[in-house]
């Protein structure tokens, strides 16, 4: 899909619409196009590609769905923000109602600028702000996920810390369009360094990967630890040096272009073991 000179961008995120990345976002995209902010009005980091579709209330605690035998159809409620729309729902949620709720369509979705990077093969079914770009890109509209290093950073983040970020977003914005970038991939998924780090250029990066997650059941509850975020404080890791996270430790751009996951294993054998199976 080619993308506009002067494109309608939609903009979106997972850390709520108050958050600091997505009004540095904001900022950086009206110089370079016409946007129109839908994002959730809260917090809903690591929700994934979850939706809101068919639940009857609003609740935190509440995830029952009760869809009514003659209708496929849920409201999602929302409230007038100073950037836009507040929605009462997920990152895909907004992504959806962006894209084909509002006119005019948009050009491009971008996801961002989340709180934290979002690298590796595993976070993409995890992240709401990757989840948000691999659902726009369902809805064949060419999307951006951009995510910011803050592991370690301890000071309490301003839309000035993600000027880098939106700086960078905005060039990919107005720099891919008649060039054929979104004719090739589907989204590109964006990890940028942290904001006290001296910048080292980008790199064209693969998502690492290596996974590693450890569980306990210790004194009647249990624990999760992230070893992958440990090994990223310690600066050691396991990852080859064409993946995401090895080029974010080397303060680099990561800039993975990437299609929808669907891949299908066709082979004579898996038919062999379903067919004795079934």
């Amino acid at each position: 899909m080619e993308l506009d000179s002067d494109p309608h961008i939609l903009l979106t995120n997972d850390d709520g619409i108050d958050a600091p990345g997505i009004r540095a976002l904001h900022d950086a995209l009206t110089a370079v196009g016409t946007v129109t902010v839908v994002a959730p009005d809260r917090n809903r980091s690591a929700v994934g590609r979850s939706l809101s579709y068919g639940r009857t209330k609003s609740s935190d605690d509440d995830f029952s769905i009760e869809l009514e035998t003659d209708s496929f159809t849920s409201p999602v409620p929302h409230t007038d923000h100073e950037l836009g729309y507040a929605v009462d729902g997920t990152p895909c949620d907004c992504a959806i109602v962006g894209t084909k709720g509002l006119e005019p369509q948009p050009d491009i979705v971008v996801s961002g600028c989340n709180s934290g990077a979002n690298l590796g093969a595993y976070v993409f079914s995890r992240s709401g702000t990757v989840s948000a770009a691999m659902e726009a890109a369902f809805l064949e509209t060419p999307s951006i996920a951009v995510s910011m290093d803050t592991l370690g950073y301890d000071r309490d983040l301003e839309p000035v810390d993600f000027e880098r970020a939106g700086e960078i977003t905005a060039d990919l914005v107005a720099g891919a369009a008649g060039t054929g970038l979104f004719d090739r991939v589907d989204y590109l998924n964006v990890n940028v360094p942290r904001p006290d780090r001296e910048p080292n250029g980008f790199e064209l990066t693969r998502p690492t990967e290596v996974y590693e997650m450890d569980a306990a059941f210790e004194n009647g509850a249990f624990q999760l630890t992230n070893r992958l975020w440990q090994q990223m404080a310690n600066r050691d890791i396991p990852d080859a040096e064409d993946t995401d996270r090895h080029a974010l430790l080397e303060e680099r751009v990561s800039i993975s272009p990437l299609r929808v996951p669907y891949e299908v294993v066709d082979s004579k054998p898996v038919q062999r073991i379903l067919e004795d199976v079934l």
